[in-house]
């Protein structure tokens, strides 16, 4: 042990971005963070050493060892001479440790473990459920939609085990489009699967059917153990499938148990009253569930529970994965199961036998109880997002879903957890005889693990504060297998809605994972918006600025290029069907570029719904539309270079340079600093002048001068008044800040108005009461939304992307930028993960006097953009100590890794 008090162990271990990742081939991709306490400290070797089991790693009994390789990479590192030593199904453990340009060795990190992808026989899958076995009209009901499922009881010897892994996948749920089971190991719940099947597989005719992985070694025991499931389905594929493998001490790998006739199972239909009922949207019919103790089985899940009286599996003789799908390993984190206890939470009683349960913040999920009941009794439970004007639960919710079922609770404890997800923060129980105490109900929320403390922000400015808070928890509550719209209506991945939730995601989280495996889905599987699909593009490039991992520009380059054309049976997206959403698929489609006015016909969303577009007017040629294409040119044409297709990057960038030039000459008027909104097929101008226009070619940077751009932004800041949807703000925020006037952003952010449906954040969190990001800014613009829509967490990305300006300007964070614009903030404090570490800033403006903490993480740089005319005082390190010879250049100070207090004045 080397035992370095100045060169830290690398943290944060990551291959394929996971923690935990079971989907590695033979190229995997490592990351980690350094850390040192010497200031402009630089990686400029490492040492990764792999072994089959833990014992052998302590051992130095390594499978792999790079020995010392000279690099300053730590992000999406790749190792050729791996290739062939690694074997699929096989268990490793990889520890890494550094150099640093000051002639030290770190130790080893910690140990972490992945997984090789499984090469298997889909043919050996054969599903469980329960089946009924009382016939009506000589048929078997079509029930059967939740099912209690139980492993025989198993010996286990420890001692002998390294890790113990289960792999499980289910099918029917398809319908419902979300996750269809709970997984228990001893009674604890280990995980949730199985993950949206990917129609489209990459490009292929084939359906992606994922399976996950748990690690479930710290939860089994010596001597007997059980796994248990509570699974739902809903078409004739009903199958549950799970095995039990324990790789061993003495490097085999052992099959404990694999789900067959012998495991038991209890249809659900009675204790959860499923007797054909459906909680419904518009896009999918859930079980209501209506539970009923007398029914439930309480400790269905522990060792202990005697299921002698349970029926024998059925086997489900359809084939779980068919030659038209392909069964692999999920690529992000696998989901769980979350109590949430709020400190808000309250019990409030609203008349005799009615009580009212506040969580304190809406979860998307189940619910777990522990009620005690004085006597046996049936209650009304409604569920929802919002309350009514009178103080009840609006159980209706404003997206479709009619959260209203009936419990039967029998007298004494009441344990069960329910299983369906929805979306909800209110429980109200209607007829409950007895005392509802505030932990009888918790939330059972389903979330991929999200670490809250790497990410936080605080100002002077409270309702800014609040806004952080509400993006970063509608991130954390909203990770569930894939990036949706709302699990409350939809629960489909949307290009637009990738937009603001990968980047609000990027700035609160180092998980990177679920945003890559949600922009994979969605090159796949595009939606009928057709300037959604440039946001492909847009965010495939975010994604390899935050990683510094290229595998996926790689892999999927020519399915980006194909964003850029039109699909080949192109229609209005307000007959958009299935079908054409499909016809949009990976076609190379046909190229919408007019080559005789340097402009792109077709348009796109806008906005939505359609009266937030502020009576825009279509044409051939429409400004919003070529304002994203710009973008989309722009940066396919940096996406080319980066995986060396040269002559696409000059194309692209002429595309783009075209694109500006002619947007500029036809639809700008320079007297009012607006744009048109578009030409006719003749060339006529439709003069009208909605403020998205202006507002995406702000964004998108369609102004030739500083000039301008200042024209322009007065138009789109509008007072400091919002216009459009709450999706929209994203634009004009964006285009405010990149522009130079992030003040106009701050003050947007900042209107204290919260008056019922004012457009603002000030009215969203006082009077609408949102604790997830909500859909539209009330029921008045849009009275089927939910509150619970990614898109509405623009703020989170605003405050570190923006007004904070944190930006990496190298893949991975190699390097960065700092470019703080407080408006008439005065004191602002952000910490916010990179793909290198933890990065703080910290504001504090007194006056002309500015005072300026840093945090720049180890293997990093920090270019800081002092306001233009900033006259620099001091730059000292964390001890106090004066660096000599610091000095801008163009208002920019460049630091290297390390903590600094920076001062400097403004006029």
């Amino acid at each position: 042990m080397i035992n370095n008090q100045n060169l830290l162990i690398p943290t944060h271990l990551n291959v394929n971005l996971l923690k935990f990742a079971y989907n590695v081939g033979q190229t995997p991709r490592f990351s980690w963070w350094d850390h040192s306490n010497i200031a402009n400290s630089q990686q400029t070797a490492y040492q990764l050493v792999i072994a089959n089991r833990l014992h052998q790693l302590a051992n130095q009994e390594y499978v792999f060892d790079s020995g010392w390789v000279s690099s300053d990479r730590n992000t999406g590192v790749e190792i050729p001479t791996l290739n062939q030593q690694l074997e699929s199904g096989e268990l490793y453990y990889w520890q890494v440790r550094i150099k640093d340009n000051f002639g030290n060795t770190s130790d080893f990190s910690q140990p972490e473990k992945f997984i090789c992808t499984d090469q298997v026989s889909t043919a050996s899958h054969l599903g469980i459920w329960a089946h009924k076995t009382e016939k009506v009209n000589n048929e078997l009901p079509k029930l059967g939609n939740v099912v209690f499922i139980r492993s025989p009881r198993f010996d286990l010897n420890l001692i002998n085990i390294d890790t113990a892994v289960i792999t499980a996948f289910s099918r029917g749920n398809e319908p419902l489009f979300i996750q269809g089971f709970d997984l228990l190991v001893n009674g604890t719940n280990v995980g949730v699967g199985s993950p949206h099947r990917q129609v489209h597989y990459q490009g292929s005719d084939k359906v992606g059917i994922y399976y996950s992985k748990y690690d479930v070694t710290e939860h089994l025991i010596n001597g007997e153990n059980v796994i248990a499931a509570l699974a739902t389905a809903k078409s004739d594929r009903k199958a549950f499938w799970c095995k039990l493998e324990v790789y061993l001490n003495d490097g085999s790998k052992k099959q404990v148990i694999v789900t067959n006739q012998d495991w038991k199972v209890l249809d659900g239909s009675t204790a959860f009253g499923d007797y054909g009922v459906k909680i419904r949207s518009l896009y999918f019919g859930m079980v209501s569930e209506n539970v009923d103790m007398r029914y439930y089985p309480q400790g269905w899940s522990e060792i202990a529970y005697n299921d002698d009286s349970w029926g024998t599996a059925w086997i489900n003789p359809q084939e779980m994965v068919n030659d038209h799908e392909l069964l692999i390993p999920y690529r992000s984190e696998n989901t769980r199961r979350f109590e949430t206890n709020e400190p808000s939470k309250k019990v409030i009683k609203l008349g005799d036998q009615n009580y009212l349960v506040d969580l304190g913040k809406e979860i998307i999920g189940s619910l777990k109880v522990n009620i005690e009941s004085p006597i046996n009794q049936r209650t009304t439970v409604l569920m929802g997002e919002q309350l009514q004007d009178d103080g009840h639960v609006r159980h209706h919710l404003a997206a479709g879903p009619d959260y209203v079922e009936n419990w039967t609770f029998v007298k004494g404890q009441n344990k069960f957890t329910t299983l369906q997800v929805k979306n909800f923060r209110y429980i109200e129980l209607v007829g409950f005889q007895g005392q509802l105490q505030q932990n009888d109900l918790f939330g059972w929320a389903i979330e991929q693990p999200f670490e809250s403390q790497e990410a936080n922000f605080k100002s002077d400015n409270g309702l800014l504060n609040r806004e952080y808070e509400l993006s970063k928890y509608t991130i954390k509550a909203t990770n569930q297998d894939v990036y949706v719209d709302s699990q409350a209506r939809e629960r489909r991945p949307y290009e637009g809605d990738l937009l603001v939730n990968g980047n609000t995601s990027f700035v609160v989280s180092s998980q990177y994972s679920l945003n890559r495996h949600s922009m994979d889905y969605l090159i796949d599987n595009p939606t009928w918006p057709e300037d959604y699909k440039l946001y492909s593009i847009e965010m495939a490039w975010q994604d390899y600025l935050y990683t510094g991992n290229d595998a996926f520009l790689n892999q999927r380059y020519k399915d980006l290029t194909y964003k850029l054309n039109r699909g080949k049976n192109e229609q209005s997206f307000d007959g958009a069907s299935q079908d054409f959403m499909g016809s949009l698929r990976n076609t190379k489609g046909v190229d919408n570029f007019d080559e005789r006015v340097g402009l792109v016909t077709n348009d796109g969303l806008i906005d939505w719904p359609i009266p937030e577009r502020d009576g825009f007017v279509e044409g051939k040629y429409n400004t919003p539309f070529n304002a994203i294409f710009y973008g989309a040119y722009l940066t396919m044409s940096k996406i080319a270079k980066t995986t060396g297709h040269q002559a696409d990057a000059k194309h692209y960038r002429g595309r783009a340079d075209r694109i500006k030039k002619a947007l500029i000459s036809h639809l700008y008027d320079s007297t009012t600093g607006r744009f048109y909104d578009s030409l006719n097929a003749d060339l006529s101008v439709n003069q009208h002048t909605a403020h998205h226009s202006t507002a995406y070619a702000l964004c998108y940077g369609i102004y030739d001068s500083q000039q301008m751009a200042d024209k322009i932004s007065r138009f789109v800041a509008n007072d400091g008044k919002f216009v459009g949807s709450i999706y929209f703000i994203y634009f004009m925020l964006k285009g405010l800040i990149d522009s130079g006037h992030a003040d106009d952003a701050v003050e947007l952010l900042t209107n204290p108005d919260d008056r019922k449906d004012q457009k603002t954040f000030a009215a969203i969190l006082n009077t609408l009461k949102a604790t997830i990001a909500p859909e539209a800014w009330s029921n008045h613009y849009k009275p089927n939304m939910t509150l619970s829509h990614p898109w509405g967490a623009t703020p989170g990305l605003t405050i570190v992307q923006g007004i904070m300006g944190i930006n990496p300007t190298k893949p991975g964070f190699e390097a960065f930028k700092v470019k703080i614009r407080p408006g008439k903030l005065r004191q602002v404090n952000v910490q916010t993960p990179s793909a290198r570490g933890i990065i703080k800033a910290a504001l504090d403006v007194n006056g002309g006097q500015q005072l300026l903490d840093i945090t720049v993480p180890m293997n990093s740089k920090a270019t800081i953009v002092l306001p233009a005319g900033a006259q620099l005082g001091s730059v000292k390190d964390s001890g106090g100590v004066d660096l000599e010879g610091m000095h801008t250049d163009n208002d920019q100070l460049i630091l290297g890794s390390g903590n600094y207090h920076v001062s400097y004045r403004t006029n």
